[in-house]
């Protein structure tokens, strides 16, 4: 088994216009036999107030079309959920009407403003300390979930604004963060989107360093791909640096169960 991208977006997301298909053609051209997307789902975001949620009952209609068209690929349902205090319940019936196989969670928006813009960021450090509180407060609040993705999402939009603005310099919240992930045995996400814009492998081997310091060891890696090009995108560049780390496997789940990747 090749390890599989557990963190993609089709056109069942608001933010992507890729047809699932393509993903299953990437895969098979990689020797890949499973493909799963974690669709968002946001609810009342506060870019225009709505909800960013993918039909899922579409979404599985069409995996069982594409699995009879590729027969040697086995489709997964996953989700994105983007944490708001104020609508957990809506977070729990779109969780209790399907039956996934990964549940990420993610803090993409505070309610006042969405951390992916930077033209909120005003002041850096008053936003990113916020943003990690609120994460904080998301794996606190909310236990239901396998998987924290991109913990350096709102870091992502701060260095547009503040080139030199180091993650350490919030190290302890970020630690409060780790701890809590590893206490309850949750997989911290290395993101090769944000990765990538971030630009800066003292930042990613400064986050995992940590963690591992910390007593963690539950990594998933994952592209964010909102488009068939970004499939797998960087995966062998970020397994070196993982393993460089003193990691020597990584996370995947199927039915909600997790699995050992040795790398």
């Amino acid at each position: 088994m090749k390890y599989y991208d557990q963190h993609i977006h089709s056109s069942f997301s608001k933010d992507s216009e890729e047809d699932l298909e393509n993903y299953f053609i990437k895969a098979k051209e990689n020797g890949i036999e499973y493909v799963i997307t974690c669709e968002h789902f946001d609810p009342h975001t506060s870019v225009d107030g709505t909800s960013w949620d993918a039909d899922y009952d579409a979404l599985i209609a069409y995996q069982k079309k594409l699995k009879k068209k590729y027969p040697m690929i086995t489709p997964l349902l996953g989700i994105e959920l983007g944490y708001r205090k104020e609508y957990m319940d809506e977070m729990e019936e779109k969780l209790v009407n399907h039956s996934f196989d990964l549940v990420q969670l993610s803090v993409h928006d505070s309610g006042v403003y969405d951390f992916y813009y930077p033209e909120f960021y005003h002041n850096p450090y008053e936003n990113l300390n916020g943003y990690f509180d609120l994460v904080l407060e998301a794996i606190t609040n909310w236990t239901d979930y396998d998987v924290l993705s991109h913990i350096d999402f709102a870091f992502k939009t701060a260095r547009y604004v503040m080139k030199d603005i180091q993650l350490k310099e919030f190290e302890e919240k970020v630690t409060k963060i780790l701890l809590k992930l590893i206490n309850d045995e949750k997989a911290l996400e290395i993101n090769t989107k944000v990765q990538e814009t971030i630009d800066d492998e003292l930042h990613v081997k400064y986050l995992l360093l940590l963690y591992k310091k910390l007593g963690g060891y539950k990594v998933t890696l994952s592209s964010d791909a909102h488009s068939q090009d970004r499939y797998l995108s960087s995966f062998d560049k970020y397994i070196k640096l993982i393993k460089s780390c003193g990691f020597d496997e990584l996370r995947y789940y199927i039915k909600r169960k997790e699995y050992i990747f040795k790398i």
